[in-house]
């Protein structure tokens, strides 16, 4: 009884706007389904956010189609819920629902809970899928009446555990049914593992690096459920594109140490990789022209700086090890505190599409929203009436200084 868990594939994300890492997206996926194959695994679960957008581009279809075609055709079961980018509008249908219904997507939640039973070798393996809007009904789940051999859980939610702001957290641990004998968990880009009772609850992480803050290694978790307390195995995704980081403090030393890691990389011909430099207040002109050489010579994908917060300087801290301001931001979930502030899910994912891509089609969509909710329209005002208080009284307090 083999399951692989998945998550966080995001197909359709063009990190940096590079088709290099569109590509790398893909591979990593693909990468997925052949250890499923190898592994001839019985069910491939997946713990959302299966595409980047609700409105992916047409590769990701033919792509997420072809790969999970792969998978019915030796009968192995295909289970998602769906994360919140896989959340549509209000009128459109999510992308996952149209690999649904071309049969490629066995057990799907996307507007509800869904729920199914698979008999494996005589004995009963219940699946319970929970999509992202439907995850604060978790701790009312009821156990079934009929008795499972095994009960999953697949989810896409932010445990309290994990220590990031409260306010981003969706759930604790501890308010997951202790029935359960797996929870295969989405949303968290990094590999992590927690406990509930005889149970794991398990972050396999984003198959791609997306953000720095998510570097390095990327993993698929592979459980075995026909043992008393199955435990996770990790396999290591091999297509990740590798990415150095290093500090930058001059020249000679940010050359000999770029030189050994890229030596070691094309050694193990390893793709191309991606170099984050950390400075601090450094005039950086020499190092963005040599980093553009390297880029220009084929050895490097790309390169970013990461500019070190003031609380950083201090001379005696190892410059490498200090987080960026921008590492902390990546860690804030924008659609969820967008929807704090505005009060409104939907007015939420419309704002955050229209800032991503702008056009006449989604500002129409939004006044139409508002004019439809007019308690909506009143916090907003009042809102923006408290801003305006705020940012006048700091005036007034500057002009006294």
């Amino acid at each position: 009884m083999l399951v692989l868990h998945v998550s966080d594939t995001h197909l359709g994300a063009m990190p940096f706007g590079l088709f290099s890492r569109a590509k790398d997206i893909y591979s990593a996926f693909a990468e997925t389904i052949e250890i499923a194959l190898k592994e001839r695994t019985q069910f491939y679960i997946h713990s959302g956010d299966f595409f980047d957008s609700p409105n992916p581009p047409p590769e990701a279809y033919l792509i997420a189609y072809r790969n999970l075609r792969k998978l019915k055709e030796k009968g192995i079961r295909v289970i998602v819920a769906s994360g919140q980018h896989d959340v549509p509008k209000k009128v459109a249908m999510s992308p996952l629902q149209i690999l649904q219904d071309l049969g490629v997507i066995d057990v799907l939640s996307v507007g509800e809970i869904a729920q199914r039973e698979f008999a494996v070798e005589g004995k009963l393996i219940n699946f319970i899928c929970v999509s992202y809007p439907n995850r604060t009904s978790i701790p009312s789940l009821s156990k079934p009446l009929i008795e499972h051999y095994r009960s999953v859980l697949i989810a896409h939610l932010l445990l309290k555990e994990l220590g990031i702001p409260s306010e981003q957290a969706d759930l604790s641990l501890a308010q997951i049914p202790s029935w359960l004998n797996y929870i295969a968990l989405g949303d968290y880009h990094i590999k992590t593992e927690f406990r509930r009772g005889a149970a794991y609850a398990i972050y396999p992480g984003a198959t791609e690096i997306l953000k720095v803050n998510e570097c390095c290694d990327k993993y698929v978790a592979f459980i075995d459920l026909s043992i008393d307390f199955p435990k996770p195995q990790y396999i290591k995704l091999s297509s990740v594109r590798p990415w150095i980081i290093v500090s930058y403090r001059d020249m000679q030393s940010l050359n000999n140490e770029l030189s050994s890691k890229l030596s070691e990389i094309k050694g193990l011909n390893l793709k191309r990789p991606i170099v984050v430099v950390n400075v601090l207040n450094s005039f950086i002109e020499p190092l963005e022209k040599y980093l553009m050489l390297l880029r220009s010579r084929g050895e490097i994908e790309y390169f970013r700086f990461m500019y070190l917060s003031k609380e950083t300087s201090d001379e005696n801290r190892d410059m490498s090890r200090g987080k960026t301001i921008i590492e902390e931001l990546e860690y804030i979930n924008v659609p969820k505190l967008v929807e704090q502030v505005v009060g409104d899910s939907h007015l939420a994912n419309l704002l955050i599409s229209f800032i991503k891509e702008p056009s006449k089609t989604i500002a129409k969509s939004i006044v139409e929203y508002l004019k439809e909710r007019p308690e909506v329209v009143k916090r907003i005002e009042s809102l923006v009436k408290l801003g305006k208080i705020v940012n006048y009284m700091i005036r007034k307090g500057d002009s006294k200084d």
